[in-house]
Protein backbone atom coordinates (compact mmCIF):
# COMPACT_ATOMS: atom_id res chain seq x y z
CA UNK A 1 0.00 0.00 0.00
CA UNK A 2 1.61 3.79 -0.89
CA UNK A 3 1.62 6.25 1.76
CA UNK A 4 -1.11 8.03 0.62
CA UNK A 5 -3.09 5.48 0.24
CA UNK A 6 -2.53 4.41 3.69
CA UNK A 7 -2.92 7.74 5.01
CA UNK A 8 -5.80 8.10 3.49
CA UNK A 9 -7.47 4.55 4.93
CA UNK A 10 -6.55 6.27 8.30
CA UNK A 11 -8.09 9.35 7.90
CA UNK A 12 -11.24 7.23 7.06
CA UNK A 13 -10.99 5.27 10.02
CA UNK A 14 -10.38 7.88 12.18
CA UNK A 15 -13.17 9.50 10.68
CA UNK A 16 -16.11 6.90 11.07
CA UNK A 17 -15.32 6.59 14.75
CA UNK A 18 -13.02 7.82 17.56
CA UNK A 19 -9.34 6.35 17.43
CA UNK A 20 -6.93 6.69 19.68
CA UNK A 21 -2.71 6.26 18.45
CA UNK A 22 -2.62 2.46 19.11
CA UNK A 23 -5.37 1.60 17.18
CA UNK A 24 -4.31 3.24 14.19
CA UNK A 25 -1.06 1.96 14.11
CA UNK A 26 -2.72 -1.39 15.05
CA UNK A 27 -4.60 -1.38 12.04
CA UNK A 28 -2.37 0.42 10.05
CA UNK A 29 0.34 -2.54 10.74
CA UNK A 30 -2.05 -5.13 9.98
CA UNK A 31 -1.83 -3.58 6.41
CA UNK A 32 1.60 -3.99 6.51
CA UNK A 33 2.90 -0.47 6.19
CA UNK A 34 6.61 -0.24 7.20
CA UNK A 35 7.10 1.41 10.74
CA UNK A 36 8.22 5.14 9.68
CA UNK A 37 5.50 5.30 7.66
CA UNK A 38 3.10 4.44 10.05
CA UNK A 39 4.39 7.16 12.64
CA UNK A 40 4.23 9.70 9.71
CA UNK A 41 0.56 8.81 9.09
CA UNK A 42 0.31 9.00 12.72
CA UNK A 43 1.80 12.22 12.85
CA UNK A 44 -0.33 13.84 10.09
CA UNK A 45 -3.42 12.33 11.37
CA UNK A 46 -2.73 13.65 14.66
CA UNK A 47 -2.06 17.27 13.36
CA UNK A 48 -5.21 17.53 11.12
CA UNK A 49 -6.75 16.36 14.54
CA UNK A 50 -7.97 13.13 13.24
CA UNK A 51 -6.46 11.89 16.33
CA UNK A 52 -6.69 13.51 19.58
CA UNK A 53 -5.86 11.27 22.82
CA UNK A 54 -7.74 13.42 24.52
CA UNK A 55 -10.61 13.69 23.01
CA UNK A 56 -10.09 10.06 22.62
CA UNK A 57 -9.89 9.38 26.71
CA UNK A 58 -12.82 11.76 27.37
CA UNK A 59 -15.37 9.81 24.84
CA UNK A 60 -14.38 6.22 25.92
CA UNK A 61 -14.67 6.90 29.53
CA UNK A 62 -17.73 8.61 29.03
CA UNK A 63 -19.12 5.69 26.91
CA UNK A 64 -17.80 3.26 29.08
CA UNK A 65 -19.70 4.81 32.06
CA UNK A 66 -22.63 5.48 30.69
CA UNK A 67 -23.21 2.31 28.32
CA UNK A 68 -20.76 -0.85 29.71
CA UNK A 69 -21.51 1.10 34.22
CA UNK A 70 -17.51 0.40 34.37
CA UNK A 71 -15.64 1.88 37.61
CA UNK A 72 -12.90 4.00 36.94
CA UNK A 73 -10.32 1.64 37.87
CA UNK A 74 -11.28 -0.96 34.83
CA UNK A 75 -11.40 2.21 32.29
CA UNK A 76 -8.00 3.39 33.38
CA UNK A 77 -6.64 0.18 32.84
CA UNK A 78 -8.23 0.04 29.29
CA UNK A 79 -7.10 3.25 28.58
CA UNK A 80 -3.33 2.43 29.91
CA UNK A 81 -3.71 -0.57 27.45
CA UNK A 82 -4.02 1.76 24.74
CA UNK A 83 -1.08 3.95 25.74
CA UNK A 84 -2.79 6.95 26.63
CA UNK A 85 -1.03 9.17 28.77
CA UNK A 86 -1.35 9.86 32.37
CA UNK A 87 -2.41 13.14 32.42
CA UNK A 88 -5.23 12.86 29.58
CA UNK A 89 -6.75 9.61 31.75
CA UNK A 90 -6.91 12.48 34.79
CA UNK A 91 -8.60 15.17 32.60
CA UNK A 92 -11.12 12.33 31.48
CA UNK A 93 -11.79 11.51 34.96
CA UNK A 94 -12.11 14.75 36.64
CA UNK A 95 -14.77 15.38 34.16
CA UNK A 96 -17.04 12.72 35.49
CA UNK A 97 -19.54 13.69 38.09
CA UNK A 98 -19.35 12.34 41.35
CA UNK A 99 -22.79 11.93 42.08
CA UNK A 100 -23.40 10.87 38.50
CA UNK A 101 -21.17 8.00 39.15
CA UNK A 102 -22.00 7.50 42.79
CA UNK A 103 -25.71 6.54 41.39
CA UNK A 104 -24.69 4.52 38.63
CA UNK A 105 -22.67 2.06 41.35
CA UNK A 106 -25.71 2.44 43.80
CA UNK A 107 -27.92 1.04 40.63
CA UNK A 108 -25.61 -1.98 39.71
CA UNK A 109 -25.55 -3.19 43.49
CA UNK A 110 -29.63 -2.71 43.43
CA UNK A 111 -29.54 -4.66 40.42
CA UNK A 112 -27.46 -7.14 41.60
CA UNK A 113 -28.78 -7.27 45.14
CA UNK A 114 -31.95 -8.43 43.68
CA UNK A 115 -30.26 -11.79 42.08
CA UNK A 116 -28.15 -12.86 44.74
CA UNK A 117 -28.84 -15.63 47.22
CA UNK A 118 -27.13 -15.84 50.77
CA UNK A 119 -27.39 -16.90 54.29
CA UNK A 120 -26.47 -14.15 55.59
CA UNK A 121 -25.70 -10.03 55.32
CA UNK A 122 -22.07 -11.24 55.25
CA UNK A 123 -21.89 -13.34 52.54
CA UNK A 124 -24.57 -11.12 50.59
CA UNK A 125 -22.09 -8.05 51.11
CA UNK A 126 -19.09 -10.69 50.03
CA UNK A 127 -21.07 -11.33 46.67
CA UNK A 128 -21.83 -7.59 46.14
CA UNK A 129 -18.11 -6.21 46.79
CA UNK A 130 -16.44 -8.31 44.56
CA UNK A 131 -19.06 -7.50 41.81
CA UNK A 132 -18.54 -3.94 42.43
CA UNK A 133 -15.17 -4.65 41.96
CA UNK A 134 -14.75 -6.85 38.76
CA UNK A 135 -16.87 -3.81 37.07
CA UNK A 136 -13.86 -1.77 38.42
CA UNK A 137 -14.98 0.67 41.24
CA UNK A 138 -13.06 1.86 43.91
CA UNK A 139 -13.72 0.29 47.53
CA UNK A 140 -14.03 3.11 49.15
CA UNK A 141 -17.05 3.84 46.87
CA UNK A 142 -18.23 -0.19 47.46
CA UNK A 143 -18.32 0.03 51.35
CA UNK A 144 -19.98 3.78 51.62
CA UNK A 145 -22.94 1.93 49.01
CA UNK A 146 -23.29 -1.35 50.60
CA UNK A 147 -25.03 -0.40 53.13
CA UNK A 148 -27.59 1.71 51.26
CA UNK A 149 -28.23 -1.11 49.29
CA UNK A 150 -29.11 -4.16 51.70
Amino acid sequence: MKFDEALSYGMDLCSRQERCRSEVAEKLGARKISPENIEKILDSLQKEKFIDENRYANAFTSDKLKFNKWGKMKIRMMLVRKQIPEREIENAFSQIDEEFYRQILREELSKKRRTIKGSNTFEIRGKLFRFATQRGFEPGYIHSLLDEVI
